[in-house]
C-alpha cells in the first residue's frame, strides 16, 4: 500500500506524527499491510535563509510575544516526550532554510533509506539543536541512511535535486496542501496533523476494506499540525 507523506523537517508535529503513524501501523499486527512510503517536501518557512537565526527569536516574531513562544514550545515538547521523543528546545535550535535537507531526502529516496535520513534530520534539529543548513549535519544524517559523505557533499556542491524538489514543492501548493504533516493513504484517504495512532490505524483499515473514509477532525491542522 502506497503512503505519501508531506512533511518539513523543522515541523515538530511532523516528527510526532511520523511516530504516531508508525504506532498505528504496529497496532494492526498481522492485519498491517506492506507499505511503500514516499516522503514529499514542504516548507513551513520558505523565506528562511542559510544564516541561522535563534528559533525563539523567529517564533516570537511569528507568534507575537516571547511568552506565547514559550507556551507553544513547552506544550509541544511535553507532547513529544510523552511519545518517547527526546525533543529539547533548550539545545539552541535555529531557523534556517530546509531546502538542502529536502534535497538530501530526495537523494536518499533514490540511493539510500529516506526513512532513516528523515528520522536523523528530525533528531538533529529537535533533540540536538543542529543547524540543518550546515553540510556537516546533512552528511551525518545522510550516513544514517547509507549515503556516503562524498556523495552528499557532491550533491550539496551542485544543483542536483534542486529542480526536482522545487517541482515537488510547487506540486504540493497545486494540490492544496497547506499544512503538515499530511498523510495520503493509497492515493484516496488523507489524514492531516499528528493524529492519534488509532486514527491512522482506522484510515489504514478503511483503505484495506475500501470503505468510505470518515471526514478528518475539524481541528486536524490546529494544535496537532503545522501550517503556513
Amino acid at each position: 500500500m502506497r503512503i505519501d507523506i508531506w512533511s518539513d523537517v523543522v515541523c515538530p508535529w511532523c516528527w510526532i506524527g511520523k511516530h504516531r503513524f508508525e504506532r498505528g501501523v504496529q497496532s494492526l499486527g498481522a492485519e498491517a499491510p506492506a507499505l511503500d512510503v514516499h516522503w514529499h517536501p514542504f516548507q513551513l518557512d520558505p523565506d528562511a535563509g542559510t544564516a541561522p537565526v535563534p528559533l525563539r527569536e523567529a517564533y516570537a516574531a511569528k507568534f507575537g510575544t516571547a511568552e506565547r513562544t514559550e507556551q507553544i514550545l513547552a506544550q509541544t515538547q511535553a507532547t513529544a516526550r510523552a511519545e518517547g521523543l527526546p525533543m529539547d528546545f533548550e539545545r539552541g535550535q535555529v531557523r534556517v532554510t530546509t531546502l538542502p535537507a529536502h534535497r538530501l531526502m530526495w537523494l536518499a529516496a533514490r540511493e539510500g533509506d529516506a526513512q532513516a535520513v528523515g528520522e536523523a534530520l528530525f533528531r538533529a534539529h529537535f533533540a540536538e539543536g543542529r543547524n540543518l543548513a550546515d553540510p556537516r549535519t546533512l552528511v551525518e544524517a545522510g550516513a544514517a541512511g547509507g549515503l556516503a559523505a562524498a556523495r552528499v557533499e557532491a550533491m550539496l556542491g551542485s544543483d542536483e535535486g534542486l529542480a526536482e524538489v522545487r517541482a515537488q514543492l510547487a506540486q504540493a501548493q497545486a494540490m492544496g496542501i497547506r499544512a503538515v504533516p499530511t498523510f495520503v493513504i493509497d492515493g484516496r484517504y488523507a489524514v492531516q496533523g499528528g493524529q492519534a495512532p488509532e486514527v491512522f490505524a482506522q484510515a489504514l483499515r478503511q483503505a484495506l476494506s475500501d470503505a468510505p473514509p470518515a471526514p478528518p477532525p475539524a481541528d486536524a491542522c490546529g494544535p496537532d499540525g503545522c501550517s503556513l
